[in-house]
């Protein structure tokens, strides 16, 4: 699919000048919220400012973002919208992902200008013009199933209704009966434990790392299975990408810092959007050794 390309290049130069002043009890999140109006923007305040950690105190002036960000906002959008209905080349979702880290890290220029490229690769990409697909009829002929392998949806039509058959999805007709109508659409999965931005202090092994931590989430009707990533918080990593049947799942024992995580759910109708975006903290929780005075000390 090509889509004329918002591009938003007006500006991009321009650097962050606007400041706020931390109030009384203010968290990070509470100030993006006041300034930017989006709670998710605190990682970028804490990387514009060079803090180590998101807990300021009173009376701290900090810079926050300026128009540069809805700038970059809108880039990014668009190009979200373009590879995810495009079904984009794996250098245009690298150059969507990189738009990605650099707008969290709170480079807008730069998140602007990948944006822009990952929706040129897609404007540029051939538009597919034939579907992969195969017909099967029952042993009886009272059954003629329609299965898309790729290309655009297949239309079927039966009894005088017709129905669009997506790439990975099967339809059977019954002889006789118009075809069935689509499944609905799944809603996005909402994230259970842990709490956003919560604070979890694990016992290091002997490398090092943390752990165990669980996350689950609520149950989609008409879910077969759910994808979940988990992604370092700043730099955008994957570290753990799994699909899993269940409504939760345990990672492997991770590196301390932060993290981000989102579940989509998987079933006939296709895949719905990511649920919330969900974040934690892994802190190591040492051991706190008491040596009592006895008669040999």
């Amino acid at each position: 699919m090509k889509t004329a390309l918002l591009m938003l290049l007006a500006g991009l130069g321009a650097t962050a000048q606007d400041t706020a002043v931390v109030g009384p009890h203010e968290t990070l999140r509470q100030v993006a919220e006041r300034t930017v109006g989006d709670p998710g923007a605190a990682a970028e305040i804490q990387a514009l400012n060079g803090l180590a950690t998101d807990t300021v105190p009173e009376g701290t002036r900090l810079k926050v973002p300026g128009g540069e960000r809805a700038l970059a906002l809108k880039a990014l959008e668009t190009a979200r919208t373009l590879v995810g209905d495009a079904g984009a080349s794996p250098a245009a979702e690298a150059r969507l992902k990189e738009a990605e880290a650099h707008f969290r890290a709170a480079r807008y220029a730069q998140a602007s200008e990948a944006a822009n490229a990952a929706g040129k690769q897609v404007a540029a990409a051939p538009t597919p013009q034939s579907s992969a697909f195969s017909v099967e009829v029952g042993r009886d002929g009272g059954t003629t199933t329609v299965t898309v392998k790729k290309g655009p949806p297949v239309r079927v039509e039966a009894e005088g209704v017709t129905r669009p058959v997506p790439p990975g999805v099967s339809m059977s007709v019954e002889r006789g009966q118009p075809p069935p109508a689509p499944p609905p659409a799944l809603v996005a999965p909402q994230p259970g434990f842990p709490e956003d931005g919560e604070l979890l202090k694990r016992r290091p092994d002997r490398a090092g790392r943390l752990g165990p931590v669980k996350l689950s989430w609520a149950g989609v009707p008409g879910a077969e299975r759910y994808e979940v990533e988990v992604l370092r918080d700043m730099e955008g990593t994957p570290v753990f990408v799994q699909a899993v049947s269940a409504v939760e799942v345990k990672l492997p024992v991770l590196p301390a810092g932060r993290y981000r995580w989102t579940v989509r759910a998987v079933g006939a109708a296709g895949k719905s959007e990511p649920g919330p975006v969900r974040r934690f903290e892994l802190v190591s929780e040492r051991l706190k050794l008491e040596v009592q005075k006895g008669q040999w000390q």
